[in-house]
Parts: C-alpha cells; structure tokens; sequence
C-alpha cells in the first residue's frame, strides 16, 4: 500500500467514499452508548459519517448508523451527536 494514501471509508449517511480524516467516526462507547470519536481511538465497532447535520440525519432516520454499529440509538444520544456536528460545523 502507498504510505501516502489515505484510507477510505463509506459513509452511513449519504453512501459516498471520502478520506477517513474527512468523515467523523461513531462507536459505542461504554455502556453500549453511541458516541462520537473524532480522534478515532476508541476500541470496538465503528460507523463513519461526514461531520454535515444532513448526514446525520439521514444515517439516524434511515437507522444505517444503528445497523452498522450492531446498536440502537436513543434520543439523548442522537441529540449529543448532533450537537458535535454542530460544534464541527461551526469551527470549519
């Protein structure tokens, strides 16, 4: 593999291809709870989104976010992404 490649990774949301630096990552955290893992160093399974509220919301209507983290999602934990996106979204 090329060093200077990027991995890519698909998004839950609107299904497109893009870098792993560009999308934000989700895992369940302890307890079972979905949060969001902008560094990418919690352990276990994952899902990728791109940091857009459309995508999240997409990914969180459709229920492809809780499928791909074998989870469901609540609503406390939906509203805490969204306001991560929120807070990303505000700061690029």
């Amino acid at each position: 593999m090329d060093p200077r490649r990027e991995p890519q990774r698909s998004c839950v949301g609107c299904g497109a291809t893009a870098g792993r630096s560009t999308l934000l990552r989700t895992a369940l955290g302890p307890g079972g709870a979905v949060v969001a893992d902008p560094h990418g160093r919690l352990s276990g399974r994952g899902a990728y989104v791109h940091p857009t509220s459309a995508c999240v919301d997409r990914a969180i209507r459709r229920g492809s976010l809780a499928r791909s983290l074998r989870s469901g999602i609540g609503a406390e934990e939906a509203r805490k992404l969204r306001e991560v996106v929120e807070r990303v979204q505000g700061n690029g």
